[in-house]
């Protein structure tokens, strides 16, 4: 009799997070939760049971009842469009307490200010988030937003000038970790943005400074210097970026990296 042809079990964890795939000490439900929260974006604020099977790749079930859990403990908030979802408030008391965290944001808030207003720019810190950027402080010099660069948003690791600074101030081994994994979780950001990160990196010694120019946007350059570690040991980078300007790399390292480093001596 001829055996059966074995069958793959299903994938338990979410996607991007393989690695944890059979570790008994994993919570997949728990990890199913909080990464459905993170498919609400500023751009996407509403989101209904169906769009968040897709983007999970969870049965429409499973999806339901983490939806209805989350509801219930005020993670998410049910819309007026039948069967869509929002954050809910309790989101806000997770963040709160750790923004709290960063005291070196009230220290730098004063000199980005100052920085902002004197080049006309935005200024902001970032953290990483995975292998993203995250603002944990921000401050421009007009009111008009154009693109989000508000404290909570996230950004491109390999394609931002933030976050190429970012990797300058982790450890070589950690660096070296975070660009594996870019490779292999994110293929696409990677092949759109390797030849920047790496020729930033690369220039680094020589400018100590990163820049990125139209990458993100075809309007956007920015440049950034490393924060090193601050609170919490967190690596961090500073940047300040420039929306409707000539595109000028020689402008940004010569003009506004030496004002970005020496905010930095300030806060160091």
């Amino acid at each position: 009799m001829l055996n059966p042809q074995r069958v793959a079990p299903p994938r338990r964890v979410p996607a991007g997070l393989e690695e944890y795939e059979g570790d008994r000490q994993f919570a997949t439900t728990l990890a199913r939760g909080l990464e459905l929260l993170r498919c609400f974006t500023p751009e996407e604020p509403i989101l209904g049971n169906k769009e968040l099977a897709q983007r999970l790749h969870l049965p429409a079930a499973t999806v339901s009842r983490l939806a209805y859990t989350l509801s219930c403990l005020g993670y998410l908030a049910p819309t007026e469009q039948y069967g869509k979802y929002q954050l809910g408030s309790a989101v806000l008391s997770l963040g709160h307490p750790v923004l709290a965290q960063f005291t070196l944001r009230r220290q730098a808030r004063p000199l980005m200010m100052e920085l902002a207003r004197s080049t006309g720019g935005t200024v902001s810190i970032g953290i990483r988030d995975r292998l993203s950027i995250v603002y944990i402080e921000s401050a421009r010099h007009w009111n008009r937003r154009v693109y989000p660069m508000e404290i909570g948003t996230r950004h491109s690791l390999a394609g931002t000038a933030v976050g190429r600074a970012l990797l300058m101030s982790c450890r070589p081994a950690e660096r070296e970790s975070l660009l594996n994994q870019l490779q292999v979780k994110q293929p696409e950001e990677w092949r759109q943005h390797h030849r920047g990160l790496t020729e930033g990196v690369r220039a680094y010694p020589r400018h100590g400074c990163c820049i990125s120019v139209g990458e993100i946007y075809p309007d956007v350059q920015a440049v950034a210097v490393p924060l090193g570690r601050i609170d919490r040991n967190e690596p961090a980078a500073i940047n300040c970026s420039f929306h409707g300007l000539p595109m000028d790399p020689d402008w940004l390292r010569r003009e506004i990296a030496p004002q970005l480093q020496a905010l930095v001596r300030q806060l160091t």
